[in-house]
């Protein structure tokens, strides 16, 4: 396409006395497949970030500390001394910082509480007792974490289940000390969950994750499988109101789950699962979201 390109290992930012630095390696040539192996790089160099027109920031998580502080780093050479939440910088970071610096992917559906199951985001023992109570059966989520990694499914409908759940929530919130989601379980996850891509608000695919094992958590690593499929008019509703959302939060690249319609997870720190998509339909997106993100947002100065 004529991009001059570069992959950086997101271990290589650093502060060096006076500026910030990154390993850079250009990337000589890519095989059809585009898998790991395909790539051929160059020997690499370090680079500042603002030589750079975009920065394609796609850690996976969780959002701790070796995703974000090499995210701050990044903006110390953007914006130097400024704000880096309400700074404008020239070198274009997808998705804009500000969104990853303040936001939970778990909490975003609650800009759109019509699509949102019922939640509770909480530490304190008695408030999710009480939530899990109501609900009978509830799905646990951290609020950092993503690829259904330490997701519970939670009865409490017995003493002995609540004694569980006791023990799956004490670690899960350190202690009780930090906030986790819990989640109406919607039992109609059997019947498959589906996933939205958008690019700049606009619906670029979709296709339905599909459990092997019918268990309630899917998850591609472990042999679910990835289908096309028509939306409904429900999802299409939901995909249209999303589709809103993100445009005013200038997302610009993202991924939506969807069980019956609702709302069940954000990804806008690593939108994933495009390969897979790719494979069970023969499309090139990759090369889509390129030529529209090589586009800078009106966002950026």
């Amino acid at each position: 396409m004529g991009f001059e390109n570069y992959w950086s290992d997101v271990r290589s930012v650093g502060w060096f006395t006076h500026s910030t630095l990154l390993t850079a390696h250009a990337v000589e040539s890519v095989l059809p497949n585009r898998s790991a192996e395909c790539f051929r790089l160059s020997g690499g160099e370090q680079r500042r970030p603002r030589e750079f027109t975009s920065i394609q920031y796609r850690p996976d998580p969780p959002v701790d500390r070796s995703y974000l502080h090499p995210l701050r780093l990044l903006l110390l050479d953007l914006i130097g001394s400024s704000d880096p939440i309400t700074a404008r910088q020239r070198t274009e970071i997808v998705n804009p910082p500000k969104l990853l610096f303040t936001s939970s992917e778990k909490l975003e559906a609650s800009f759109l509480p019509e699509l949102m199951p019922r939640s509770l985001v909480a530490s304190e023992w008695s408030n999710l007792l009480s939530f899990g109570l109501a609900e009978k059966r509830t799905v646990l989520k951290p609020l950092d974490n993503a690829q259904s990694r330490d997701v519970h499914l939670i009865r409490w409908d017995s003493q002995s289940e609540i004694e569980r759940a006791h023990e799956i929530v004490r670690l899960s919130t350190s202690g009780f000390r930090c906030p986790v989601m819990l989640q109406q379980y919607l039992d109609v996850i059997g019947q498959g969950e589906t996933r939205l891509w958008f690019l700049d608000s606009d619906l670029l695919a979709s296709a339905r994750k599909v459990s092997r094992s019918g268990d309630f958590c899917l998850n591609m690593d472990k042999g679910d499988s990835l289908v096309c499929g028509e939306l409904s008019n429900r999802e299409q509703a939901a995909a249209d109101l999303i589709s809103s959302h993100l445009r005013r939060r200038k997302i610009r690249l993202a991924a939506v789950d969807l069980i019956e319609g609702q709302v069940t997870d954000f990804n806008f720190t690593s939108p994933g699962l495009l390969c897979e998509f790719e494979r069970i339909r023969s499309q090139n997106l990759a090369r889509i979201i390129v030529e529209r993100l090589a586009q800078p947002s009106s966002d950026v100065a």
